[in-house]
């Protein structure tokens, strides 16, 4: 994989991983109720069920892309029309308009921390869907093993770094403060770039079928 391949999977993995969801509230929660080396060993335990999403992802795909590669060009498109929905709900995130869930907010009858992160990733489909809408794009007869675990394990390294940084500014006060009065700029960047890449993508997809 060439350098530019591994950066871009590098964006486009930190903009899934910041973007919000019932992960960050988990993660917050934690912290707030059982303290932050609490909170960081759920984020790590999150790492490690994106890395098993990660792997499962793509080891598919290299099998599709062995057995029916005439379908891979199908799950591109698809993939990249996700992408483009991921980064429109990115730009248009208003925090002033987000409530918390609370049906997502565990119960204290929950004694593992490491469970309790391992388990809110596995059970989120939207990842397995994000990944297969990532990955589709590099999948090509050179990408091998050792490929697949590198991307796997920056997916993953990615996600537990993430989610440390904000256990650790839940810990911070004016941190915190700083991150959430500038999170609609965040989201908003994160969003724009990915919106065109999202639409390059579209447009190199479509030409399998033209």
């Amino acid at each position: 994989m060439s350098i530019y391949e591994w950066l871009t999977i590098t964006f486009i993995c930190i903009a899934g991983a910041t973007s919000p969801g019932p992960s960050i509230l988990l993660i917050i929660y934690i912290n707030n109720t059982r303290g932050f080396i609490s909170g960081v060993t759920a984020s790590i335990a999150h790492g490690l069920g994106i890395f098993i999403y990660a792997l499962i992802s793509i080891y598919t795909l290299s099998l599709i892309h062995k057995n029916l590669p005439h379908v891979i060009p199908s799950i591109q498109l698809m993939g990249a029309i996700f992408l483009i929905f991921l980064s429109y709900k990115m730009v248009l995130y208003n925090p002033t308009k987000k409530k918390t869930n609370q049906d997502l907010l565990p119960s204290q009858k929950m004694t593992s921390n490491f469970l309790m992160g391992l388990t809110i990733s596995i059970v989120n489909p939207k990842i397995l869907i994000f990944f297969t809408s990532v990955f589709s794009q590099f999948i090509n007869n050179d990408f091998n093993d050792y490929s697949k675990l590198g991307v796997g394990l920056l997916a993953g390294i990615i996600d537990t770094v993430w989610y440390i940084l904000v256990s650790y500014s839940v810990n911070l006060p004016n941190l915190k403060n700083y991150i959430i009065s500038n999170q609609r700029i965040i989201f908003l960047f994160f969003g724009i770039i990915l919106i065109i890449y999202s639409i390059y993508l579209v447009n190199n997809s479509i030409r399998y079928f033209i």
